[in-house]
Formats: C-alpha cells, sequence, structure tokens
C-alpha cells in the first residue's frame, strides 16, 4: 500500500490500518513507489480469486483517481468500478457485441481475449465528462483547443495511477479499448450521462501467470540532461 502512505491518504476498510501501513524511512518510500510503479505491467492471465475485500479494493482506486492532478483542477474523469458479477455481466455484453459485429473467423481469435477478461475479478472503466471540458472551454476561449488535449492528458494519469495502485497489492491488470463500438450499450447499461466519453477499460484479478521481461531503450534514446554544470 506503499503508493497511498506517500500520498497521505487514509482507507477506510475492514483492514486494520496498522497493516495497510508500515512505517518506513524516506529512502524506503521513495524506493517503494518505483517498485510499484515497476509492477504495473500488462498480465491477461487473470483470476477472479482475489484475496482483497470489495470495499477495501472500492476505496484503493477512488484514493488513486483523487490523487490525480487535472487542468485548472477541473477533475473531469469520470470512473465506473466493477467488481465480481456486474464485472462479469459487463464482458457477456462486450461478447455479444462483438460476435455481432465480426465475421466469425475473427470473432474466434476475440473470444480467447474476452474469455480472459471475464475470467479477473473486476474491471475499471474510465471517462472524461465532456460537460466539463465544455464549461472550461466557454469560461477560457483563448485555451478552449488546449482543454480536449489535457483532458487526455488527466484520463492517462489516472488510468495509470489506478493501474499502479492495484499493481502495489499484488494484483495484475491489463488494459483494453473496446469503445467505440460498446459506448452505446455500456451508457445504456450503467445509466450514464450522455456526457461521459468513453476511454477505456482496465481489467484486474489475481495473476496466473506474470509478465514476460521487456526490453528498454538505451538512456541516450530516451534522454536528454542539461544543467549549469554541463
Amino acid at each position: 500500500m506503499t503508493i497511498l502512505t506517500r500520498l497521505g491518504q487514509v482507507l477506510k476498510t475492514d483492514i486494520s490500518t496498522d497493516v495497510i501501513f508500515k512505517k518506513k524511512n524516506i529512502e524506503e518510500k521513495e524506493y517503494d513507489l518505483l517498485a510499484d510503479m515497476r509492477k504495473r505491467r500488462s498480465i491477461y492471465a487473470l483470476s477472479n480469486r482475489v484475496s482483497h475485500s470489495p470495499e477495501y479494493l472500492t476505496e484503493l482506486i477512488k484514493q488513486a483517481v483523487r490523487c490525480c492532478p487535472s487542468a485548472q483542477n477541473a477533475q473531469s474523469a469520470r470512473v465506473v468500478i466493477l467488481l465480481e458479477h456486474a464485472h462479469y455481466k459487463f464482458w457477456e455484453m462486450v461478447r455479444n457485441i462483438q460476435r455481432n459485429q465480426l465475421p466469425e473467423r475473427i470473432f474466434e481469435g476475440a473470444s480467447v481475449k474476452l474469455d480472459r477478461c471475464s475470467s479477473a475479478y473486476g474491471t475499471v472503466l474510465f471517462f472524461e465528462d465532456q460537460a466539463v471540458i465544455q464549461t472550461l472551454q466557454k469560461q477560457k476561449p483563448l485555451q478552449a483547443h488546449n482543454f480536449e488535449i489535457w483532458s487526455e492528458q488527466t484520463s492517462g494519469m489516472v488510468q495509470f495511477a489506478v493501474w499502479t495502485a492495484l499493481s502495489s497489492t499484488g494484483l495484475g491488470a491489463s488494459l483494453h479499448h473496446y469503445n467505440p463500438n460498446i459506448n452505446h450499450e455500456t451508457a445504456k447499461m450503467f445509466d450514464l450521462p450522455d456526457s461521459w466519453q468513453f476511454k477505456s477499460q482496465l481489467v484486474f484479478g489475481s495473476i496466473v501467470k506474470p509478465a514476460i521481461a521487456k526490453s528498454e531503450l538505451e538512456d541516450d534514446c530516451l534522454f536528454k540532461v542539461f544543467s549549469d554544470s554541463v
């Protein structure tokens, strides 16, 4: 739970804070934050056998979202949390839409991926409220063209924060983009406002098979560092 410890959040759950939050020195906290970020990988083989309570996971996700910045403090991110049966029901809806829209041979391959999603424990649906963006565009017309860009940046940070928070608990997750084909049925299923623009779906659960090692580009390709001493 170190990512939330650094951010000074207190989870209101049935798990005692003494178990969740351990006193550590500054050096350990800095290291643990990076360690949690490194745990955030795309894990596709997931199970619904999760030891954490629904209340704990819900609060974890909420706090991760609230920790994220947004332009002009717009707080335009909107999140739907699906656990257990609600999660399964959602992915069955996605399956039905895919079955109706894809050729049979292509759907057979897509069905394997959908099986993996539905086998997990939960899903986080990410949205951006366009009503908030449009209000800001009217209030600040000289910056109007930037607010849609900033909204995308906000959503990316929220997705990363939730993904990392879940990874810090030992759970695995993978991000998917079945939208826009599922936009209408998703809004209908959960009675969502028309202004909520669908961005992505994060599936999470216990890890059945870890992610494979990934290659990384060299520093001289990724970074340029400048200072008075260089």
